[in-house]
């Protein structure tokens, strides 16, 4: 029994179906009841057979009319059947032969516009409501001034208690369509305030991708115009010798990472806009000392260009980590770029191992940074003034946590820098 009433109030009024159907629904259920109820009243107080006859007949289109509606799922008909057989037949009628303005009917006129506002729209909401408006108030004057053509109650205590029934009908009736509408509006600003806070993450989401994506790709575009200009010098001076060949082969290995970095760009972008999990970092044991050996052996031809030298030193049997090789190689690119851009004459890096946990480091000859500006040095759009865009330092910590370590510098004003890099391999 109580699974088939939860079955029954799913399917009438489930929080699935639009908010005029539920209404519809109650304001069927709700003549069902008045109806069982007034006919059932007026059969045990011995009314006559008319009026007992209309309270049944309401009882049996709301049944009716439920049903269609549940089959048919055409709504808009019923809302229209409904309004003209009810609101502008049923209910003149009731007033007339039962008690009219004595009674509690006229409170189930106002039922009657409310429902009618609820359940149409556009122009057909204004008619109808118009044409019901116009129709009780010719019915009120009607019964004022052909008194003799509608019934009245003359028995004070039925007066009573039929406006009592009516307006708890018509009370409950408007409450549940006030609540529902009420529910509804409620849950539609919420969703609208969701969706403007996933536009406004969109929207930041696409401002840092763009940021990251300029300040990556400026790195290889660095490095190729460098090799480019030094291939050029080289053939200038001497012709293509060995040092040329490695200057352009290095120039076609940027090339190919920077187009490898606009295909994964592009992926972020299609992640972004679906909402998915495609982006996720592909995790592989990386061995870090071959990282570094790689990036100063890249490095190190621009470095001693602009009058500065680049050493490295590995500790023998550097354990490989669990992590993202692309953006490992990107981390120690940008905290190196940034060493090359204030060192005075030297860097040096170190890849040195504790157990499991690694440590590079990174010291160079610089001014230092300023102490006013040292501890924010990792937050977004934080530069000064050599690294433009400001978002190095922050995705270099973004990884180093993805890696179950972190960054930190030391500094001293007019001696230079250190970076310090402890990576866990958690990734």
């Amino acid at each position: 029994m109580l699974l088939l009433l939860r079955k029954m109030r799913n399917m009438l009024f489930g929080r699935e179906l639009e908010l005029r159907v539920r209404l519809y629904n109650i304001l069927a259920c709700i003549g069902l009841a008045t109806g069982l109820y007034s006919g059932v009243y007026r059969l045990v107080i011995g009314a006559g057979l008319r009026h007992i006859w209309l309270h049944f007949a309401l009882v049996i289109f709301s049944a009716l009319m439920l049903w269609y509606a549940t089959k048919s799922k055409n709504y808009q008909r019923c809302y229209v059947i409904t309004i003209v057989v009810v609101f502008f037949i049923i209910f003149p009628i009731v007033f007339v032969n039962l008690g009219s303005y004595t009674g509690g009917i006229p409170m189930f006129f106002v039922f009657a516009v409310l429902f009618t506002v609820f359940m149409l729209v556009g122009k057909k909401m204004f008619v109808f409501v118009a044409l019901e408006l116009l129709l009780y108030v010719s019915l009120f004057l009607y019964a004022y001034f052909f008194p003799e053509n509608v019934s009245r109650i003359s028995n004070e205590f039925i007066i009573v208690l039929d406006n009592i029934v009516v307006f708890l009908v018509v009370s409950i009736g408007l409450s549940a369509a006030m609540a529902a509408h009420i529910h509804l509006f409620d849950k539609q600003n919420k969703e609208l305030e969701a969706a403007r806070k996933q536009t406004e993450e969109y929207a930041k989401m696409k401002s840092e991708l763009f940021a990251e994506m300029s300040h990556e790709m400026r790195t290889p575009l660095t490095v190729m115009s460098a090799y480019a200009q030094f291939a050029v010098e080289q053939i200038r001076i001497s012709g293509a010798n060995e040092q040329t060949l490695a200057d352009l082969s290095t120039i076609s290995e940027e090339a190919q990472r920077l187009a490898e970095m606009a295909d994964g760009t592009l992926k972020m972008l299609l992640s972004f806009s679906e909402k998915t999990q495609t982006n996720k970092s592909e995790v592989t044991p990386v061995d870090v000392g071959d990282l570094a050996t790689r990036l100063i052996r890249l490095l190190k031809p621009v470095a001693q260009r602009r009058g500065s030298s680049l050493s490295l030193f590995v500790e023998n049997g550097i354990p490989k980590i669990q992590g993202d090789a692309g953006e490992l190689t990107q981390l120690l690119w940008n905290i190196t770029q940034n060493a090359l851009a204030h060192a005075r004459s030297n860097i040096e890096m170190a890849v040195l191992a504790s157990g499991a946990t690694i440590t590079v480091t990174l010291k160079d000859d610089g001014g230092g940074i300023d102490p006013k500006l040292l501890p924010h040095v990792f937050e977004r759009g934080v530069s000064d003034g050599a690294e433009k865009s400001g978002i190095g330092l922050s995705v270099c910590r973004e990884i180093a946590l993805k890696h179950g370590g972190d960054i930190s510098i030391q500094n001293e004003m007019g001696a230079g820098t250190c970076v310090s890099v402890i990576l866990r391999g958690r990734c």
